[in-house]
């Protein structure tokens, strides 16, 4: 009887690229020199790794996917098994023009797995799991906000639409008070029931989204009094004009400050920096980058309009902007010097102290 004898591959390194869509996945495999196969799968990582162990036993893999809409579960899992993973930035992929206009599952899995075997390709932060599901309840408040705020538009619609004017004594931007409400809902609607029973509709969704936010923000400060949160929040907190919340988001956004090397790696993850286009002698600035963390830089510009209230230094900063710039653009100058302290609060673990001029 012929001998026969077992793949072993031993030493040599695997290229594996991923398109995760929802229900299939598209898989290319190469070797760094030839493709060796590329097929289509059932969005399931271990049935992955059963088909890669049987087919290329011993081999060392590295392996890649875009992040989004499946998160972080499958490298986790791959992590635990011994295989290096990567996330990848879907943005950082080469794309030609060609590819951007035939675009498909194949060409995608095999652009990651090509980017894969670069120099060039590195993985997003991975955040532990008790982080990555405390930054997931901190961004569900802020759906809940957006919701919210469609909600009144929603109504102010309907107002102007029905020629219906608001309660004596209110404006239109101004606090929605349970007095408030029951004035809107006591509007003459002339004799249109149907009318009546559409703003008591929409009157209705707000009052429950706002209960839905009630719960999320008491949750988030339950969150912000635990043990693994309680100190980096009162640092945070130690800036002026950044509360609770805003505490909370930017600590669950940025997670740990120290994978941040230079304060020109945070702005740049934040979006604080400008695009721009050179060419030559030819330089354009387009403005604020369109590439940020939207909660983090959202957050920062919503705490610099209190900083500068309450932080004598920043506002005579904040003044001097204002004389060559207009008032958002020096906002975003502002963002940028508070992201300074709360990068020196949260790596040299002090409170900061106010009238310091940095």
């Amino acid at each position: 009887m012929a001998q026969v004898k077992k793949l072993d591959f031993s030493g040599i390194t695997l290229f594996c690229g991923i398109d995760v869509p929802k229900k299939n996945w598209r898989v290319n495999v190469q070797d760094g020199e030839f493709e060796l196969e590329d097929f289509s799968q059932n969005a399931d990582v271990a049935l992955l790794y059963k088909h890669l162990s049987r087919k290329y036993p011993a081999a060392d893999f590295r392996i890649c996917y875009e992040a989004g809409f499946s998160g972080f579960s499958a490298q986790r899992w791959l992590t635990e098994k011994g295989i290096n993973c990567l996330v990848v930035n879907a943005a950082d992929v080469a794309t030609s023009n060609k590819e951007k206009r035939q675009k498909n599952d194949k060409i995608d899995a095999r652009k990651l797995c090509e980017h894969l075997q670069t120099k060039k390709a590195k993985s997003v932060y991975i955040p532990e799991l008790q982080w990555e599901h405390s930054r997931s309840l901190i961004r569900a408040r802020g759906r809940i906000v957006s919701n919210q705020t469609r909600c009144k538009n929603r109504i102010w619609q309907l107002l102007h639409f029905s020629g219906l004017t608001l309660p004596l004594g209110y404006e239109a931007g101004q606090y929605w008070s349970k007095n408030f409400i029951q004035q809107l809902e006591s509007l003459d609607c002339g004799d249109s029931e149907t009318l009546k029973t559409t703003l008591k509709l929409y009157i209705r969704d707000y009052q429950q989204t706002r209960d839905l936010l009630l719960a999320a923000t008491r949750a988030i400060r339950k969150l912000c009094k635990e043990p693994a949160y309680e100190k980096q929040i009162t640092l945070l907190r130690s800036v002026p004009g950044i509360g609770e919340i805003n505490a909370a988001i930017i600590l669950m956004e940025l997670q740990d400050i120290h994978r941040f090397k230079h304060f020109d790696q945070l702005c740049s993850y934040v979006g604080l920096i400008p695009d721009t286009s050179d060419s030559g002698e030819t330089r354009i600035s387009k403005g604020i980058t369109k590439r940020s963390n939207q909660y983090l830089r959202a957050a920062l510009v919503e705490s610099s309009w209190s900083v500068i209230r309450k932080d004598p230094a920043l506002l005579i900063k904040y003044k001097h902007y204002c004389r060559r710039m207009n008032k958002n653009k020096a906002i975003i100058r502002i963002a940028k010097h508070v992201l300074s302290r709360i990068n020196y609060v949260l790596k040299n673990q002090k409170e900061y102290v106010t009238n310091i001029v940095v």
